[in-house]
């Protein structure tokens, strides 16, 4: 028979799980305000101009509770920096299907890199700030995507040689063909400030072009490849 102390010891053990539940999703959603800040404020800025202290504002906390979840603005951009470059990786990696036709993965590959910059369009820029102009940041952070997109080099570089002997498409570097996929993609957002002054485009205008773009670009690398 249970007895009025062990119901009690149950009840009170219960409510600190409930309790302890409270806080962690609390904390789950303090850092993911802090994270979803400090990434509109490194893109928009990048790492030099940004301020802990309107990334702390803007995410509704304290500077002193930003301090606790991320000790510097150094490590609070490795995490937004690991995190744009592992989703980007991930959307190329989620492609690749051995049970696809190599032109229809090329295809599929093709659009979830444009989609992805997309939604990230200020990324392109930041990725040249940060790495390519910036000789500190290169030697921290070009390591890290380049771990991350390995993967995907090689497992692309397998498919094409192995569509290439079956005779599918025709023969190409796997560096040239991936150079040709990113140059084309990023480009088409990176250029759209220009293109939009250049041809007096309006909004809708430019909405059209980048969907065009996007097929216009998987034509263009499927074309190469085709023989």
């Amino acid at each position: 028979m249970v007895s009025f102390i062990q119901i009690s010891i149950f009840a009170h053990e219960l409510t600190l799980l409930l309790d302890i539940k409270v806080v962690m999703s609390k904390k789950d959603n303090t850092e993911q305000a802090i994270l979803q800040t400090a990434e509109t404020e490194f893109l928009d800025k990048g790492f030099a101009l940004a301020k802990t202290t309107e990334i702390a504002k803007q995410a509704g906390v304290t500077h002193a509770m930003l301090h606790y979840y991320y000790r510097t603005k150094e490590k609070l951009f490795e995490r937004v920096f690991q995190e744009k470059v592992d989703l980007m990786a991930h959307s190329l990696v989620a492609t690749l299907d051995d049970g696809k036709p190599f032109l229809k993965q090329m295809e599929d590959l093709m659009g979830a890199h444009f989609d992805f910059i997309a939604e990230n369009p200020k990324l392109p820029f930041f990725l040249l700030n940060e790495i390519h102009l910036n000789e500190k940041r290169r030697e921290l952070y070009l390591p890290v995507l380049s771990s991350a997109v390995r993967n995907t080099l090689q497992n692309v570089k397998r498919r094409l040689e192995q569509a290439v002997k079956r005779g599918e498409v025709r023969p190409i570097r796997t560096a040239d063909l991936m150079f040709s996929i990113f140059s084309l993609n990023v480009m088409s957002f990176v250029g759209q400030s220009l293109v939009q002054q250049a041809f007096d485009l309006d909004r809708e205008d430019v909405r059209q072009f980048i969907l065009q773009r996007r097929a216009e670009n998987i034509e263009m690398i499927l074309s190469r490849l085709r023989k």
